[in-house]
């Protein structure tokens, strides 16, 4: 690349992907202002994941661009390539592998671009990265820029307001982090609804659980996850947060958590930044070998990998090949097996 290290300059990066993608970002930030420390970084993204990377020290500002909203067709993408050709960035980063981002970086005359060689619109990148399949996607992502294998964590930024009212929330149900009391936080949803092990055994998982009223159970998710029948009114020890906290407070509720338990979604990779809980992700079959599952050695990844390796076929070697397929596994694994893991980490 072109740039000295330490050189001051203007960079962008762009990823309109899903939240769950833009926390695996986060490591990319970090570097990015490790190695241009005097430079200003600034991160589009869509509005839904603002809250993940807001309060984010590295970053100097967060553009948006609703493509599915306001911004839906050539008159919002005209209003945002506007916005970037005003910037004069020197650098771009561009972790999402569709043509529409490279473009923005290209008709904004953005001078050098970085992107994967799988990107459909690679052609336009100044410099090519090989998506390595065999990577955790935060390495991979790391590998757009000088990446050298050292352990860079996820990170978000909490405020002390999101603290302040995490422990009000808490206190009323009355968890105050005492010896013997212990909080799961269990995330059962997902954008993807092929990823969902199913409702009715998360809700086993949390009848058991709520018995012992040491444990405190905290259901999390976004509004329109409320409609996941998880509904437990008569049990103080069962704190339901969907749909009243953003991914913020979300991380801060989970910097308190003992276990974090959930779907391949932002949930537990937001976890795995932090340094106290557990995270166990229920996957479907073959997933870890794709390099999506928790950036945190403190994690265990529950897969139906007898499904997997009887019925499906080999993992592909190009990531637009991944197919729904590769879910069907889930509904497979067992409420007590992943009750069983949730109280082998409770009880070390």
């Amino acid at each position: 690349m072109g740039f000295e290290k330490g050189e001051k300059m203007k960079i962008l990066i762009i990823h309109t992907a899903f939240i769950g993608d833009i926390v695996l970002s986060t490591p990319l930030i970090q570097k990015l202002k490790d190695i241009y420390p005097e430079s200003e970084i600034d991160y589009l993204t869509l509005p839904a994941n603002e809250s993940v990377i807001s309060n984010n020290p590295n970053l100097n500002e967060i553009i948006l661009y609703d493509k599915k909203g306001k911004d839906r067709g050539i008159k919002g993408f005209l209003r945002v390539l506007k916005i970037l050709k005003q910037k004069k960035y020197d650098y771009a980063v561009i972790p999402h592998r569709f043509i529409k981002s490279i473009l923005l970086a290209k008709l904004a005359k953005i001078p050098y671009i970085t992107g994967f060689d799988v990107a459909t619109g690679s052609f336009l990148l100044n410099k090519k990265v090989h998506y390595d399949m065999k990577k955790h996607e935060v390495e991979r992502l790391l590998d757009l820029v000088e990446y050298k294998g050292e352990k860079i964590p996820i990170r978000i930024y909490p405020a002390n307001e999101n603290f302040a009212k995490i422990n009000k929330i808490l206190e009323h149900h009355g968890y105050f982090g005492n010896e013997g009391q212990k909080l799961i936080l269990v995330a059962p949803g997902s954008q993807r609804p092929e990823k969902i092990w199913p409702i009715e055994k998360y809700r086993e998982v949390i009848k058991r659980l709520k018995k012992n009223k040491n444990y405190f159970i905290g259901i999390t998710g976004s509004k329109s996850e409320k409609e996941l029948p998880l509904n437990f009114p008569d049990d103080k020890n069962v704190i339901d947060f969907r749909g009243e906290i953003n991914l913020v407070e979300f991380g801060a509720l989970i910097s308190k958590a003992d276990i974090v338990v959930g779907n391949d979604s932002s949930p537990v990779h937001i976890a795995s930044g932090f340094e106290k809980p557990f995270v166990i992700g229920i996957f479907g079959p073959g997933k870890r070998a794709l390099g999506f599952f928790p950036w945190t050695e403190k994690s265990n990844v529950i897969e139906d990998n007898e499904f997997y390796e009887n019925n499906i076929v080999k993992i592909p070697k190009k990531r637009h090949e991944y197919r729904k397929d590769y879910y069907k596994g889930i509904p497979l694994i067992s409420a007590d097996r992943v009750f069983k893991e949730i109280m082998n980490h409770l009880e070390i």
